[in-house]
């Protein structure tokens, strides 16, 4: 049965290469799908015996028909080759002139009438599938109340951080946190001015980390901060910035909240465990000490 006809357009982009000519021993386009010259810009019939582009990255291109190019001179293109890749370049396209993430196949098989082995490049655009992976790894990673990472994400970033600086040997400081008589403010003023506490202490949070800071609600009325590059007297400062901006702070109906932290600095080739016992034992003598401290 002949194969559909490349001039149809597909959902994929598929490319048709091979030795168009005797004389000449580098691939070329044999034939294109609608689709290709979609990803691609042009017309078909401009794209036939040129050459191909397989990623959008000019320098990247070269390199992978030098690959194929060297496979065809050595006789290695036997039925069944194959390679693939994730093209990750930024150019503008014909489609909407956005960047696209393309997956690529490139496989040798036999095409009647196209010569007796040809190579099938086929060309997928991954982009919405990968952004809606994103999403829901976003919504699966993020407390949705304040807009900071859950536990679960916490959890990941501080095991990635205890790794670092067990190799390198680099410091960092955790800070927890938790809002002093949580539970008065929601029975006294129910559990959506309660709520508002929590998502107005988030933004506080943000506004006064620095970017390669951390912030994570823990759960309830508990924060935990992961403090990279950050001797412990350095999170004893943030942490002591952190309590006067939300001592000074207008929570509306709410009034006047405070918040009690524990800090610690991570010790060389210190357990998760370890790290999170010490944290938490900083922060439950804060409170034992008076709340609206900084305890380390």
């Amino acid at each position: 049965m002949s194969p559909p006809s490349l001039k149809e357009s597909h959902p994929q982009a598929i490319a048709v290469l091979g030795v168009g000519q005797a004389a000449s021993r580098h691939l070329r386009l044999l034939d294109v799908s609608e689709e290709y010259t979609r990803f691609w810009g042009g017309g078909r019939e401009q794209w036939l015996g040129a050459s191909p582009t397989i990623v959008g990255c000019e320098n990247e291109n070269r390199k992978l028909l030098r690959t194929l190019n060297q496979a065809l001179a050595n006789g290695e293109l036997e039925e069944g080759y194959s390679l693939s890749g994730l093209d990750k370049s930024s150019w503008p396209l014909a489609v909407g002139k956005r960047a696209l993430l393309i997956e690529w196949r490139i496989t040798a098989m036999t095409m009647p009438g196209l010569g007796e082995r040809v190579l099938v490049l086929v060309q997928r655009d991954i982009s919405k599938r990968v952004e809606r992976e994103a999403e829901l790894e976003r919504l699966a990673t993020t407390d949705m109340l304040t807009g900071l990472y859950n536990r679960v994400r916490f959890d990941r970033l501080l095991k990635t951080e205890i790794g670092r600086r067990s190799r390198y040997v680099r410091p960092f400081s955790l800070i927890m946190l938790d809002i002093d008589f949580f539970k008065a403010i929601n029975d006294s003023h129910g559990h959506d001015v309660g709520d508002q506490v929590l998502a107005q202490l988030g933004k506080i949070l943000c506004d006064n980390l620095r970017q390669v800071d951390v912030c994570a609600r823990w759960g309830g009325e508990e924060f935990m901060i992961l403090a990279p590059e950050t001797c412990l007297e350095q999170a004893v400062q943030l942490a002591e910035k952190i309590r006067r901006c939300v001592g000074e702070a207008d929570f509306g109906t709410a009034g006047q909240v405070t918040v009690s932290l524990g800090v610690i600095e991570a010790r060389l080739n210190e357990s998760q465990k370890s790290v999170m016992k010490r944290v938490d034992d900083a922060l439950y003598t804060a409170k034992e000490q008076g709340r609206n401290r900084v305890s380390y």
